[in-house]
């Protein structure tokens, strides 16, 4: 932190390369909680040198990461993997605060390759994880109108949540589908018109997805969110995303929602009925 205060890259260097070696190291001899507590101290430094504005540090801050992860997630370390998850998500969110659009647009890359890993691994926390970490910097990037690192991270998103679908990870795909709802809406009062298309387009795919996989609570959240994103679009005149919402929603007209609403109230009521009851 001394040599963040002072700028000194090429002694920040140097320890966050000693760490990342060192954290490799633990994971390979299945130290968890010291490889855990190695990814802190990389997420620490990668703050601070967002805050200090030195981007070409943060930028090698996040691919250190990358060594680690595939270790962790070889020694089949999920808290690990959850851990470095967020880290990447809280390092990308500053630089998107700090307007640092590269490191943000690398943050959210990194995400998304672990999202793929740990969707196709069938590592549900990881998968959840990555999906709210990469909507962290999409609100972050978006509400700073990076337009470049909002289109990245929403495709990334969309692609995870699809992932997770597939998988049947029901919770999961409720945040994605919620996050592309809230990352759209915010493209859309930034005026961030590719960014609103593409969450519009990216639901309507997500629960399209959710629909074949018959995750039924997915489905009608997609629809919701697209009903949020249409209306939004036609207040803001963004006459695209509001098209691609409709049209989206359009295919979901055979799904019989209120049904499918009514189902699923009936549900939780009976959940509720007697709390106390196992």
């Amino acid at each position: 932190m001394a040599s963040v205060d002072q700028k000194d890259e090429a002694s920040i260097f140097e320890v966050l390369y000693y760490l990342s070696e060192l954290a490799v190291k633990y994971a390979k001899e299945g130290q968890e909680s010291d490889t855990k507590r190695l990814i802190k101290h990389i997420k620490e430094i990668g703050i601070a040198s967002a805050l200090a504005g030195l981007e070409m540090v943060v930028t090698n801050t996040l691919l250190l990461f990358s060594p680690v992860a595939k270790e962790v997630c070889r020694q089949g370390m999920e808290n690990a993997v959850v851990n470095i998850a967020l880290a990447i998500g809280e390092i990308g969110k500053t630089a998107g605060e700090q307007k640092m659009e590269v490191p943000a647009k690398i943050a959210a890359s990194c995400l998304g390759e672990m999202g793929n890993t740990a969707a196709f691994t069938r590592t549900r926390k990881g998968t959840i994880a990555v999906i709210f970490a990469l909507g962290e910097i999409g609100k972050s990037v978006t509400n700073h109108s990076l337009g470049d690192a909002a289109n990245c991270t929403v495709t990334l998103l969309g692609e995870t949540g699809k992932i997770a679908a597939s998988q049947n990870f029901e919770d999961a795909v409720l945040n994605a589908e919620f996050l592309l709802q809230e990352i759209g809406t915010g493209a859309i009062e930034k005026n961030l018109k590719e960014t609103a298309d593409t969450s519009a387009r990216l639901l309507g795919e997500v629960g399209r997805t959710a629909d074949r996989q018959g995750l039924e609570r997915a489905i009608l959240q997609a629809a919701y969110s697209l009903e949020t994103i249409k209306f939004d679009a036609q207040d803001r005149y963004l006459v695209s995303a509001s098209i691609i919402a409709e049209v989206a929603l359009m295919r979901f007209e055979d799904l019989g929602l209120e049904k499918l609403e009514e189902k699923l109230n009936k549900n939780l009521r009976r959940k509720r009925k007697f709390p106390d009851i196992d």
